[in-house]
C-alpha cells in the first residue's frame, strides 16, 4: 500500500496486513499471535498494544476491509439518479473492487463463519442497513420504486446482497450473482409484474394463519 501513516500507526497497519496475508495462507483458526507478531517483525507485546486479542484483530480487520469497500460503492451513488440504476452500479463496484483485493478475499470469505468475528460483521450490517433505508425512503418519496415498508425492504436487500456476495466468494460465479441481483432490483420500479398483489406501506397490517396452519389450508384446496 502507498499510503502513509503515523510511526505508531504504521506499526498497527503491518500488523494487520501481516495477519491478513496469514489468515489468507493459512486459515484464520491456524494462526496465532505468535504467528503474526514473528511474520511482521514485532514483539507480541505490540501486537497487544493495538489490538486485545487475535479476534479483536479480526474484527478490526474485516471492519477496515469492508469499510474500503463500500466507500467505492458509495461513491458511484448520484443523489439525483435513478435509484435502482445507483445500487446496480454500486454492487457492480462492490463486487470488481472485492475481485481485485488479493488476500482480503480469501480472509472475506472465511470470516462469515467465524463465530467470533460476527459481531464486527453485524455492526457493520445494521450501518449498511440504516443507510440503504434511508435511500430507499427518498426513493420511494419520489416514485422511483413501489411504495412498499422501507425499514422492510431495507433488511431484505441488504441480507440479500451479503448473501449474493458470499455467493461469489464461494463459487467465483459473478456474473450469475449479478443477474439475479439485477432481477431484484429491477422488481422494484412502479408496474413490475412481480409487485401485483404485494402488501404496500400504506396497507393495513395482514394477520395471515400461522405457519403451522399452511399445510391444513393447503390440503382443504386440494
Amino acid at each position: 500500500m502507498s499510503r502513509r501513516y503515523p510511526k505508531g500507526l504504521e506499526t498497527r497497519e503491518r500488523i494487520m496486513e501481516t495477519a491478513l496475508l496469514l489468515f489468507a495462507e493459512r486459515g484464520y483458526s491456524a494462526v496465532t499471535v505468535e504467528d503474526i507478531a514473528d511474520a511482521a517483525g514485532v514483539t507480541k507485546g505490540a501486537v497487544y498494544y493495538w489490538f486485545a486479542d487475535k479476534d479483536d484483530l479480526g474484527r478490526d480487520l474485516q471492519h477496515e476491509l469492508y469499510e474500503r469497500l463500500t466507500t467505492l460503492a458509495v461513491a458511484e451513488f448520484d443523489p439525483e439518479g435513478d435509484i435502482v440504476a445507483n445500487m446496480r452500479r454500486a454492487f457492480d463496484v462492490f463486487l470488481q473492487a472485492l475481485g481485485t483485493s488479493g488476500h482480503a478475499r480469501f480472509f472475506l470469505r472465511d470470516a462469515w463463519i467465524i463465530p467470533a468475528l460476527d459481531e464486527a460483521g453485524r455492526r457493520d450490517q445494521a450501518a449498511a442497513t440504516a443507510m440503504v433505508r434511508g435511500v430507499l425512503s427518498a426513493a420511494i418519496a419520489r416514485g422511483q420504486i413501489n411504495p412498499v415498508d422501507p425499514d422492510a425492504l431495507a433488511h431484505v436487500l441488504v441480507g440479500t446482497l451479503n448473501e449474493a456476495t458470499l455467493y461469489v466468494l464461494t463459487t467465483g460465479r459473478r456474473e450469475e450473482a449479478e443477474r439475479v441481483v439485477t432481477l431484484l432490483m429491477e422488481s422494484l420500479r412502479p408496474g413490475g409484474p412481480s409487485w401485483a398483489g404485494a402488501p404496500t406501506a400504506h396497507d393495513e397490517p395482514r394477520h395471515d394463519a400461522p405457519l403451522h396452519e399452511a399445510p391444513r389450508r393447503a390440503a382443504r384446496k386440494e
